[in-house]
């Protein structure tokens, strides 16, 4: 696929999602310890629904009708506990342990992962990385996150309109200045845009263009994991494209 991002970054063009400041630390340790108990008490309630409907469906004296409703049961059981897993790190509460990081290295070891989305949708996919990025200080775990939420995002942009996507890595100097002295990751997909007045409703939770399956947090998650970490997250839509922008300041 050929790159259609040249030249280093204006970002007047880009929209960013900067709003999302966990400040206020004595607020925002409390507000973590209550969804964290909160989340945990749910889990606790879900993990019993989703037992006994496992159990009442391997009872063979159970009604056909019984057994599918109970099992729409268990479903909604299990979509509620995936849900819970995203509402700590979108509500601010995820423990970050920042570590000097490659991120060609962190390509490598999760190009398979970032290439699933893609193989699921159909969607033609290019990774370009150079074999050797400057060192950042972040939370594979968590940047692993927020590289996983963009790229399921085009994949699925990509997927509905036939375009492709890709994911480019570029050292400091590459695309934005040397002085920046940030690593910065860009995801395009083709595809239909985002329109104009809609773009900085993205970040905000709850909001989604796509059908009651999707929680609606995803892009709200990344956001505020990268506030977390000291990354700027940005994203601009053009005609027939979109680009995510994750900056990372390099050590």
């Amino acid at each position: 696929m050929e790159n259609t991002i040249v030249g280093l970054s204006s970002e007047s063009q880009f929209t960013f999602s900067d709003q999302f400041i966990i400040d206020e630390e004595a607020n925002a340790e409390f507000y973590g310890l209550l969804l964290r108990g909160m989340t945990h008490k749910l889990n606790n309630l879900l993990a019993v629904i989703q037992g006994f409907s496992s159990l009442i469906m391997m009872d063979e004296s159970v009604d056909e009708a019984v057994i599918e409703n109970i099992g729409h049961m268990k479903e909604a059981a299990n979509n509620a506990s995936k849900l819970s897993e995203k509402i700590l790190p979108a509500g601010g509460c995820s423990q970050i342990t920042p570590q000097e990081l490659a991120i060609s290295e962190l390509i490598s070891m999760i190009e398979e992962n970032l290439r699933e989305p893609f193989v699921k949708n159909g969607v033609p996919f290019e990774i370009d990385c150079p074999e050797i990025t400057n060192k950042v200080n972040a939370d594979p775990a968590r940047l692993k996150t927020i590289i996983l939420e963009l790229l399921k995002n085009a994949a699925e942009a990509a997927q509905s309109t036939g375009g492709q996507a890709s994911i480019c890595i570029h050292n400091p100097g590459e695309f934005t200045k040397v002085e920046d002295n940030c690593v910065d990751i860009l995801i395009h997909n083709t595809g239909n845009e985002i329109p104009a007045d809609k773009i900085t409703k993205i970040w905000e939770p709850f909001y989604s263009s796509k059908e009651s399956a999707h929680f609606g947090i995803g892009l709200t998650t990344s956001a505020v994991l990268a506030k977390q970490m000291n990354m700027r997250l940005g994203v601009k839509s053009e005609v027939n494209s979109t680009t995510f922008w994750i900056s990372i300041p390099a050590c």
